[in-house]
């Protein structure tokens, strides 16, 4: 069975689970190996570690409907009648034009022609689509229309199959904070706003925080998949 834009998600979404399970559990120290036997002494991971692997759970999470939404237009790319706009008017770089008519010639020459060029095409659009992101509200709507699912009503029967429902305005205002977030980790390393640091100070970032935008990031994700 295919390993789909879901699968991908769900995946991504398990990993940041795991990371919040991680950030609160006992490690195990090695201590020294005697008569091929380990002794380990129990430890709990330090305090800011413990708090980056709660960032991480936040990033991968974003990244979990990033990358449903890259999937979803990729695998809905040669189901559309008309090409939605958003889709059909993707730029994509000359050189990598030629790149493809060069390797659709040395294709054409080979004995028998096993020339595929939709799967050459399918293959730029992945690699062009790495340079967009679909985390926020406006830019999963973008996904949304690039895959051909651009209904005015479809943020609202998002919401619908999400659980517990909810309204499109608390989707994008919860969605658009939880990228802010992302975005402070990502670009900023979540060091606070200081004009004069005397010290590395970090945003907070505790569990239940955490957990929150993960479970809300793997509700919206379910919740789209219900509709497509």
């Amino acid at each position: 069975m295919p390993f789909g834009p879901h699968d991908a998600a769900t995946d991504a979404i398990d990993r940041a689970r795991a990371m919040l399970v991680g950030s609160r559990t006992t490690a195990r120290v090695l201590l020294e190996v005697s008569d091929g036997r380990r002794r380990y002494r129990p430890e709990r991971l330090p305090p800011d570690v413990r708090s980056d692997m709660r960032r991480l759970s936040v990033v991968m999470a974003v990244a979990a409907l990033d990358t449903y939404m890259h999937r979803l237009i990729l695998s809905n790319v040669y189901t559309h009648n008309e090409l939605p706009g958003g889709l059909a008017n993707l730029d994509v770089p000359f050189v990598d034009l030629l790149d493809q008519a060069d390797k659709a010639g040395v294709a054409a020459r080979r004995n028998p022609h096993p020339s595929r060029p939709r799967v050459a095409v399918k293959r730029q659009l992945r690699d062009r689509l790495l340079r967009e992101t679909f985390q926020s509200y406006d830019s999963v709507s973008r996904a949304l229309s690039m895959a051909g699912l651009s209904r005015k009503s479809r943020w609202s029967e998002i919401g619908e199959n999400m659980n517990p429902p909810i309204a499109p305005k608390e989707i994008k205002e919860r969605l658009n904070a939880i990228v802010v977030r992302r975005n402070q980790i990502v670009h900023e390393g979540d060091y606070e706003r200081l004009e004069r640091p005397q010290k590395s100070t970090r945003n907070g970032m505790p569990l239940g925080e955490a957990h929150v935008h993960v479970e809300f990031i793997a509700r919206l994700i379910d919740g789209i998949h219900a509709v497509i």
